[in-house]
Formats: C-alpha cells, sequence, structure tokens
C-alpha cells in the first residue's frame, strides 16, 4: 500500500488500485502523518491542522474516530500507533512519495556523474502528479507543507536542466521548465536555464522572449535588473542567433494546414510528442539504419486530434529543417477515404516532386518517396486515417524524419507491426475546457454566470468540438445569457441539437461519420446500444441486445473502442460518455419498431436472468423470476454474493432505467419482476434512495394496468425501501397495504412475514410495550407454520422489542433459540441480524467479553456474505454501545462518531442512526 501526496491525496493499495479514504478531515489526519512518517506527531497538532485553527469541542473524540478507521484501511508497510503525545505512522518511507522524493535527492547528491544523476533527477519530478497535497482537506496543512515541496520540485528540475544543457539536451526539459516558469516568474535561476534549453531547441526568439519578460517583471516588482549570469545567458542567445542568421539557408516550406488560432491546453501532450521526436534522435545512430519515429494520436471525434498535431507541427521548424508537410487521408469524410495510390501521390507533392515524375503504382510511388527522403529531415502528418492499411505504405521513413498519424480508431496494428507510440487523446479536464469555452466566447461574460459556464463545460464533456460550438453560439447571440445555453443542454432531448452550427458542423455528424466507418455488426450493435438505459454495458447486455453469442458481442464491442465510441473501464465493461450515448438513442429510434421491441425483449430477459443469479446468492430461499427464454449471452456467474452484489451496483442504473422503461413499453410486469428480484440486492448493497425509486415505479405502473393485487412484494419492497429512508409514516402505510392484499387462506407465509415486518417497524417507530403482543402473536403464528426461517426472524424480533422495552432478561431466551434455527447457514443474512442482536442482549445483561465476541462475528458474517457496508455500520454502532456500557465514554462517542460517517456516506437515514444519534448526545461534552 502506498500513500501519494504530490498531487491530489490518494491511498493505493499494492496492486495501484485508489482507497476510498473517507472525508476531508479523515484525508487531513491521514496526510498530516504521511507527512511526519516514523515520528510521533502530537494530538493537538493533528487537531490544529485538521480543524484548521478552529477545532470543535468533540474534535479530540472524533480524531480517535477517524484513527480507528483509518487502522482498518492501512496494510502491509504502514501501521497506527498510538504513542505519547499523540500518534506515529510506522511506514517504509519508500510508500510514501514525499519521503521517496526525499530519498532520490540524496541519492542525487552522491551521483557519480550526469550518467547516475539524470535519472534520479527524472524518476523524482516524475512523482509529482499535480499541485502538491491537493485536496487533503486542510488548507492550513498545505501551506504549511507545499512550500517546501514546491522548493524541493524547482530545485530538482534546475538541476536536470543544468545536466541535459551540458550534454546537448536541453530540449528535454523546455516543456516542463514552461509549465513551472509562470508559478516562480522572478526566480532568476530558473529563467536562465529556460532561456538556454529554449535556444538549444531552436527556439532562440522565444527564449529572448522569456529573458525581456523577466527583466520587465523584476524592474517593475522588485525594482532590480537581472544578475550577471541572467544577462549572460541573454548575451549568448543573441550572439548565437546572429551567426546562425547569417549562415542559415532558406528553410524548406512548411506545407501545413493553418495551425488553429486559439489553441487552449494539452501541455501534457505537447510535452510527449517533444519527448518522443527527441528520444528517437537521441537514440539514432547515423549508419546504423533503423526507421524514425511513428506517433499515432488517437481518439474520438471532435476531441482536438488535428489542432494538436498541427499546433504543435507549427513550432518544429529547426527540429524538422527540410520540411513539415501534411496529406489528409480522409478517412472519415463524407467521401471515400483516398486509396494508397493517391495518398502516396499527394505525399510526394507535397515534398516538391514534379507531376510529371509521380508513379502511378503504389510501389514504385512508395519508392521514390523513399528516395525523396533520403539524408533528410521532414515531419510527415498524416490525418484522419480510417485504418493501418492507410498508413502502411508511407512508411517506413528515413531515420531523421518522423510521421505522426491522426485517427478516430486506435490502430493498435501499427503499434505491433511499425512500432508507433500510441498517445490516445481524451476530453479536456475541466480547466483547461473552461479556457475554451472562454476563448470563444469571452472571460468576462463567462465569470458574471460562473455556475452557468460551469454546467455547459460539464455537459460538452470536454469535447473541444462541443466546446467550441457551444461558445459560438453564445458569441453570436450577446443577447443570451450562458444559464440560457446551460439549460438548452441540460435537456438531454435537444442536446445534440443545440451543438450544432448552422452549417454542416455539429457533433452529431461528427459522431454519424465514426459509425459509418464500421463494419456492419459493429455500427448495428452501436444503434441498439440506444437501447440501454445505463451508461456502462457488459458483453452480455450487448450480446442480448444484438441476439448473438458472447463472442460477436465481444468482437463488435472491440470495435466501438477501437473507434473510441465506447470505453473499456475493466475487461468485459463499456462506458459510453453522455453525447455518445444520446446520439445513440437517436439512431436507435430510427430502427424499425419490431428491431427495438425484440432487442428491448431481449435485454430484460438478460437482466431479469442475471438479476435471480445474484438473488440466489443472497437469499437462496427468497422468490424470484428468470426469464422464459435463455439470454443469447447468458446469465452472470456469480462466484459469491459479494460479486453479485459488485455487479449490482455496477449495473444498478440500467436496472432502474428498465424498471422506469418496462412502464412506458406497455409491459408492467417487466417492472414487477426486476423489483422482485433486485429487492433484496438494493438492500444489501445500501442503495436505499434507487430501491424506494424502483419499487415506487413498478408500483405505479401495475396500479395504472390494475394488476398491483397480483404483486404483493411490490408492496412490502417499498415499504421496506422506505423505512431505511427513514419515512415511517409512508413506510407503515405500505406495510399495512402489503398485509391487505396476502390472503391469510393462500398466502399465508407471506401474511406472515408482512405482519412480522409491519410490527417491526410500529416497534422501531413507535413504543416498543405496545408493539409486542402483535410480535408475540407473529412468533406464535410462526410456530404453527412450521418454517425455520420465518420463526427465526420472528424471534429475533421478539427479543430486539425485549432489549428496547429494558426487558433484555426477557430477550435472552428467543435470540438464543433464532441463532439455533439458524445453525449452519452461514450465507444466511438473518444470521447476522441475530448475532447482532444476541451482542445487543448480552451487553445490556453485563456480558461484555461476550458481547464483543458476538459482534465481531456478526462483522465476519456479513463482510464474507459481500455485505460490509451494513456490518461496519452496526459493528461500529454495537461496539459503542458496549464500550459505554463499561464507562468508556470517550471511545464510545469515537465508535458512534464513526457510525454516522458511515451512515452518510451510504445515505443511511433509519431510526438506528436515530438512535446512535441519541446515545452520542447521552455521552454529553468530550
Amino acid at each position: 500500500m502506498r500513500i501519494l501526496l504530490l498531487g491530489p491525496l490518494e491511498l493505493r493499495s499494492d496492486r495501484g488500485v485508489p482507497v476510498h479514504v473517507g472525508g476531508s478531515r479523515r484525508r487531513a489526519v491521514l496526510a498530516a502523518l504521511a507527512l511526519e512518517a516514523n515520528r510521533v506527531v502530537p494530538v493537538e497538532r493533528l487537531v490544529d491542522l485538521t480543524w484548521e485553527h478552529a477545532p470543535p469541542s468533540t474534535a479530540r473524540a472524533a480524531l480517535q474516530g477517524h484513527i480507528a478507521r483509518l487502522r482498518t484501511l492501512l496494510d502491509g508497510g504502514l501501521r497506527l500507533e498510538t504513542r505519547a503525545p499523540g500518534y506515529v505512522l510506522h511506514a517504509n518511507p519508500e510508500l510514501i512519495d514525499t519521503h521517496r522524493l526525499e530519498h532520490l535527492l540524496d541519492r542525487v547528491g552522491t551521483a557519480d556523474g550526469e550518467e547516475a544523476a539524470v535519472p534520479l533527477l527524472r524518476e523524482a519530478l516524475a512523482l509529482w502528479r499535480g499541485p502538491t497535497l491537493a485536496d487533503c482537506g486542510s488548507a492550513a496543512l498545505r501551506e504549511a507543507a507545499a512550500g517546501r515541496l514546491e522548493t524541493l520540485r524547482v530545485e530538482a528540475l534546475e538541476q536536470l536542466a543544468g545536466h541535459e544543457l551540458r550534454t546537448g539536451r536541453g530540449r528535454s526539459v523546455t516543456s516542463q521548465l514552461t509549465a513551472v516558469l509562470p508559478e516562480h516568474p522572478l526566480r532568476e535561476s530558473l529563467v536562465r536555464l529556460t532561456v538556454l534549453c529554449l535556444h538549444q531547441e531552436g527556439r532562440s526568439a522565444e527564449a529572448l522572449a522569456v529573458y525581456e519578460e523577466a527583466r520587465g517583471r523584476l524592474a517593475e516588482e522588485a525594482g532590480i535588473d537581472p544578475g550577471p549570469a541572467l544577462r549572460e545567458a541573454a548575451a549568448q542567445v543573441r550572439s548565437a542567433a546572429a551567426a546562425a542568421a547569417e549562415e542559415r539557408p532558406a528553410p524548406a516550406p512548411a506545407r501545413l494546414p493553418h495551425a488553429p488560432r486559439r489553441f487552449v491546453g494539452r501541455a501534457g501532450e505537447l510535452a510527449w510528442l517533444d519527448e518522443q521526436c527527441a528520444s528517437s534522435r537521441r537514440t539514432h545512430r547515423p549508419g546504423y539504419g533503423g526507421n524514425g519515429p511513428v506517433l499515432l494520436v488517437t481518439g474520438p471525434a471532435g476531441v482536438g486530434k488535428t489542432a494538436l498535431v498541427l499546433s504543435w507541427s507549427h513550432r518544429l521548424g529547426p527540429a524538422f529543417p527540410d520540411g513539415r508537410v501534411a496529406v489528409n487521408l480522409r478517412g472519415f469524410d463524407e467521401t471515400e477515404p483516398l486509396r494508397p495510390e493517391e495518398a502516396l501521390a499527394e505525399l510526394l507533392r507535397a515534398l516538391g516532386a514534379d507531376e510529371s515524375a509521380v508513379p502511378s503504382t503504389p510501389e514504385e510511388a512508395a519508392a521514390a518517396c523513399r528516395r525523396l527522403l533520403a539524408g533528410r529531415r521532414v515531419l510527415i502528418v498524416l490525418e484522419n486515417a480510417r485504418d493501418a492499411g492507410q498508413v502502411r505504405p508511407l512508411l517506413p521513413v528515413e531515420p531523421g524524419c518522423a510521421v505522426v498519424v491522426t485517427s478516430r480508431h486506435r490502430l493498435t496494428e501499427l503499434v505491433v507491426e511499425a512500432d508507433a507510440r500510441a498517445l490516445p487523446l481524451a476530453s479536456l479536464p475541466a480547466g483547461d475546457a473552461f479556457d475554451v469555452l472562454a476563448e470563444v466566447t469571452g472571460r468576462p461574460r463567462l465569470a458574471a454566470e460562473p455556475e452557468a459556464a460551469r454546467r455547459v463545460v460539464e455537459l460538452c464533456e470536454g469535447l473541444p468540438l462541443a466546446l467550441r460550438i457551444a461558445g459560438s453560439r453564445l458569441a453570436t447571440r450577446p443577447h443570451w445569457r450562458v444559464a440560457t445555453l446551460a439549460g438548452e443542454l441540460a435537456d438531454e432531448r435537444s442536446r445534440l441539437a443545440a451543438l450544432a452550427t448552422q452549417g454542416a458542423l455539429s457533433v452529431a455528424a461528427a459522431l454519424e461519420l465514426t459509425v459509418r466507418s464500421l463494419p456492419g455488426p459493429a455500427a448495428g450493435l452501436f444503434r441498439l446500444l440506444g437501447i440501454h438505459p445505463g451508461q456502462q454495458v457488459d458483453t452480455r447486455a450487448a450480446a442480448a441486445l444484438a441476439g448473438t453469442g458472447l463472442r460477436a458481442a465481444a468482437a463488435a464491442l472491440e470495435l466501438l473502442h477501437r473507434a473510441h465510441l465506447v470505453a473499456e473501464t475493466v475487461p468485459g465493461r463499456f462506458e459510453r460518455h453522455d453525447l455518445v450515448r444520446l446520439y445513440a438513442r437517436q439512431a436507435a429510434e430510427e430502427l424499425p419498431a419490431a428491431t427495438r421491441d425484440a432487442a428491448l425483449a431481449r435485454l430484460f430477459d438478460h437482466y431479469l436472468a442475471a438479476t435471480a443469479a445474484g438473488l440466489v446468492l443472497a437469499r437462496p430461499d427468497a422468490r424470484h423470476h428468470r426469464p422464459s427464454a435463455h439470454p443469447p449471452g447468458g446469465a452472470p456467474e456469480f462466484a459469491s454474493s459479494a460479486e453479485a452484489l459488485d455487479w449490482f451496483r455496477g449495473e444498478e442504473p440500467a436496472v432502474r432505467g428498465l424498471i422506469a422503461l418496462a412502464g412506458r413499453w406497455g409491459r408492467p410486469e417487466y417492472a414487477c419482476r426486476m423489483v422482485e428480484n433486485a429487492g433484496y440486492l438494493y438492500l444489501d448493497a445500501g442503495l436505499f434512495r434507487a430501491w424506494e425509486d424502483s419499487a415506487r415505479t413498478a408500483l405505479r405502473a401495475a396500479e395504472a394496468a390494475g394488476t398491483a393485487a397480483d404483486w404483493p412484494h411490490l408492496y412490502s419492497n417499498h415499504s421496506l425501501s422506505l423505512g431505511w429512508l427513514g419515512r415511517r409514516a409512508e413506510a407503515l402505510e405500505q406495510s399495512a397495504r402489503a398485509v391487505a392484499v396476502a390472503d391469510p387462506e393462500s398466502r399465508p407465509v407471506l401474511r406472515h412475514r408482512y405482519l412480522s415486518m409491519r410490527n417491526s417497524f410500529l416497534d422501531d417507530y413507535g413504543d416498543p410495550v405496545k408493539a409486542l403482543p402483535g410480535i408475540v402473536e407473529t412468533v406464535t403464528e410462526a410456530r404453527a407454520g412450521g418454517d425455520d426461517r420465518t420463526l427465526s426472524q420472528a424471534l429475533n424480533n421478539l427479543a430486539d422489542a425485549l432489549l428496547r422495552a429494558d426487558r433484555a432478561a426477557e430477550g435472552l431466551a428467543p435470540i438464543t433459540e433464532s441463532l439455533a434455527l439458524l445453525a449452519g447457514r452461514e450465507s444466511d443474512p438473518y444470521l447476522v441480524i441475530s448475532t447482532k442482536t444476541h451482542a445487543q442482549v448480552l451487553s445490556a445483561l453485563g456480558r461484555s467479553e461476550e458481547a464483543v465476541e458476538q459482534i465481531h462475528r456478526a462483522l465476519e458474517l456479513g463482510r464474507a456474505q459481500g455485505n460490509q457496508a451494513h456490518a461496519e455500520f452496526d459493528f461500529a454502532d454495537v461496539m459503542g454501545q458496549v464500550l459505554y456500557d463499561r464507562g468508556r465514554t470517550a471511545e464510545a462517542r469515537a465508535h458512534w462518531e464513526h457510525a454516522l460517517e458511515l451512515a452518510a456516506e451510504q445515505g443511511r437515514m433509519t431510526r438506528q442512526v436515530e438512535r446512535v444519534k441519541e446515545r452520542l448526545a447521552q455521552c454529553g461534552p468530550p
């Protein structure tokens, strides 16, 4: 496990998976301890940093709760220990990036020569992932520590630049220097190195511009002139530039399309392109053969691939003195893509060949290209390649040349065949996306409505094409408010139409051209995905939609992935951006109604089979529904209830969307079956709000169809979900309806369960003494019914009610019997519930050690069943009660505060949560 502080705070497992730390206070505690790893941090300092010099009276107890939670998260080389006067985080320094940084810089000081120092410095600088201690939860902590770390960063970068300059590799760090310089514009040593590295890269004019800007700022802000070292660097650049101007021949013309006028962002990607070309020149040795680099820039339509490459290409004159040329392969135009012979002919003409000298066959044209490029340094930009076949004839190139290919497809074949280095281009981060919108719209106009502007950026999903179209609509409508456009984009029905100009330029048109480039099965699946209500889809759901086997569905999804129409988040699971999802929905509406209905029926069957498979593991004896026909892709095969719950958490938005869709489709029975299958999955996954929404939607559809009485479980599902949300009156009302529709003759067991549920609500929300007679009656009925599991539940409810009525001694017998009936059912959630109740009864009887043993067992059972969230809340609640009963109030308070944190994270608003709050209040001030 590792702790990362040089950027947003992160805790990562040994496999690199981020671990959720919790809220801002807990992150602040972890950051403070990590910065002082292996040293004791006093409680007073932790409290001061965590609550930023304004701690509440409960701060110390809350700190104990955060420490307790962190102990459960840490493992491996990280261990938290209480040691007066505070706490110490024992850690291997290599597992914390700030300590790793200092270790690397110490090694630089003793390194034997530049060859040893440079890799250490590069490794140290690579540790930064963003602003130091971002999102650490404490501005006070960030102010205290970030300055020193930032100084180390700048000093390390200066050392690296000095080494690279001496070996003629200054260009390898120019992008890093120019990125850091605006933060330290008066640091002369940094300015000097930036000037010299830019000059060494051949960017002498930029180098002198950097010097002049620094000279002006020094005069204005500090009232001084540059020092002798910086003045000498500027003089050196001027002298070299003047000498080169006398000897330099006329440069080869740059036959490139115009660079975008207002290119914004992409600093990291530009640096990557710089480094790839620089590293290729460093590793190439004349006379040893080999080809120049092939760089592959891919990404979805409208993400700015061409803008990035052209902006980069236009500033590379000194690196490619023999020319920079571009050929548009037109892989995604309305017309057919360029054939290989056409592309080669365009390239030859761009390289200066006479029209009469262009060969007619691809083989001869390729040979002519190689002859023209021999011994030259030329940059070749191949825009909009549809597939690798368009690019292959233009390769290989000479060692001094470079080829940059842009495509909406991933073109993985080129990575294998031509050793291409791939740069997948993602959407712009929020800050850069805002800058793009501001460049088109005007920054003051956005500043006047910051929230609406942020919403426009968010709805454009960082896509430069969408941002520029949105900005152009505002720019040409000065009377519009930004909020007007934000509202238009927020409506999914009008968003794509809003992202279009009066001409042919639109997000939808760009996506349509991408879809047209796909083979038939992949294009067909893309349109059918418009029926799927979720943002993510797995291979089995895709197979159901398409009516194909898993292999064919996986192949079609892979083609969509290569075309950047879906993104694979984990193996076999794909995500769609909102704009792509909306376009697919629009495309699905154009399919024949019979095609849509058949695909939708198969999709319902898939999710019905999947939820049934999960329910069988979670509640083996619960009623479940399976489809009449086996789904084409088959149902998921879950190894455990935990695996089933993980699947359900990811797929729940799709399940809820299908439940809503069933009513509109005129098939309410699908919604009812789905809710009955998913009810316990919702409960165990802790998705209470989504559960209530789904149950209410299905119930309304059944009531509208006049079939609600056929689905009594809908009322119990809705009642339970309302109860977990703390909506007491509504829960009781729905539980009464559940009892009313369960006929005592034909559905005796069902009626008993609904009565037990209603009695439990009365016990939870009312007076347990008044609820006892009804609960005792259900125990009597359960004994007569002969169902052990039903009886165990009734006995647990009785013990729970007796406990709350201050008759714990009477509750011991029924809870002991309940556990006996559940013996050997380790996967039964009722066993967790009864074990927890047993712990509470034992605690109330003063049998603390046994109570602790039982609540630990309940926690282990809950975790094993995949219900860790509920189990941890119950553990914190009951442990707080046990400790309070022992007189250990401070520790009890910490556990109850932790329970409330868990409840907030899980969205719990139940009577149990309210009881924890009441107990916490009874503890008094810390």
